[in-house]
Order: structure tokens, then sequence, then C-alpha cells
């Protein structure tokens, strides 16, 4: 009986890790996770420094800026 009990035990443990190693659940939501930090990092460094695209933005809208005020708008 003990020897039954064993083998049985044996065999519900291997086919447990069996299953375990063969679910790839765990590992796309993992993936998922870390394309969701990396473009997260890539948003906060794009739009915070005034060095990055702000920065780019801030500076072509002032140019723009001069632009306009410096043309005559009513065509005249």
């Amino acid at each position: 009986m003990l020897t039954n009990l064993t083998t049985k035990t044996y065999i519900a443990t291997t086919e447990a890790i069996r299953r375990f190693k063969q679910d790839h659940k765990g590992v796309t939501a993992i993936e998922y996770g870390l394309i969701a930090v990396a473009m997260a990092a890539f948003i906060v460094i794009a739009f915070s420094s005034d060095d990055g695209f702000i920065g780019a933005l801030k500076t072509k809208f002032g140019e723009l800026k001069g632009k306009v005020a410096g043309t005559d708008v009513t065509g005249g």
C-alpha cells in the first residue's frame, strides 16, 4: 500500500510539474508588463525634460508665433 501511494504521489507531482512548465500564461503577462514599463519610461523621458520633445515643441511654436505676429493677417 505504501508503494502504491508513493507511486501515485510521484505521478501526480510529475504531472503537475509538466503542466506548470507548459503553461505560458504567466510568461505572456510578464512580457506585457515589461512592454508597458518600457513604454511608460519612454513617455516620461520624452515629455518630462525641456531638452526633449516638449522643449522642441515649445521652440517650434515660439518660432511660429513670431512669424505669425510679424505678418499682416488682414491680407491688405
